[in-house]
């Protein structure tokens, strides 16, 4: 009679078992977008009143997906971190999942969407205008923004400066002091 009770209670805890695990409450993604190779992190809330020891599933969207034990009152915002390799928008799921010695958590499956975007290319530094030494004049027709080729005009006969203008590029630096030009050219 003893081990007829002792049945009874056992098949009654194992019986209440699934009644006693946490709920899965909800899940959120932070940040909501990402660059590829940088880690979001997503943290699901559960509800632990019932009690501890359940498993869910987390499906990251990108093919990837780990299993997590809620075994600890520290496990109530369960936080795991994830890098999407490519850009896209992937769904993110927590899946209330059985995996012994652990049952499924209570609650419904819950999903958040996080968007990996590409990060903008770098924009290339503007170049420098063009500048001219002192006593000559930049002639604007002569400015080729693509290039970056200038001249600059003076008076006939006057003297190039000392020290020759920087060519940026595979522009090459030219005077003509006879005709009063200096810069650079293609």
């Amino acid at each position: 009679m003893k081990n007829i009770r002792l049945l009874i209670a056992a098949a009654i805890v194992v019986a209440s078992a699934p009644l006693a695990a946490q709920t899965l409450q909800s899940v959120k993604v932070d940040p909501a977008t990402a660059e590829p190779g940088k880690p979001v992190t997503i943290t699901a809330a559960f509800d632990i009143s019932n009690g501890l020891n359940c498993n869910v599933r987390i499906h990251f969207g990108d093919g990837a997906s780990q299993d997590q034990k809620i075994n600890q009152e520290k496990d109530a915002n369960l936080a795991v971190q994830h890098s999407y390799a490519k850009a896209g928008s992937y769904t993110v799921k927590v899946e209330p999942k059985t995996k012994l010695p652990a049952l499924k958590c209570l609650g419904k499956n819950q999903e958040a969407v996080v968007k990996v975007v590409a990060p903008a290319p770098a924009v290339a530094a503007a170049a420098a205008a063009p500048s001219c030494p002192e006593g000559w004049k930049l002639d604007k027709k002569s400015v080729n923004k693509k290039s970056g080729a200038y001249t600059c005009t003076a008076k006939a006969g006057t003297a190039a400066p000392a020290s020759h203008a920087a060519c940026p590029g595979s522009l090459s630096y030219f005077e003509n002091s006879k005709k009063g030009q200096l810069g650079c050219k293609p």
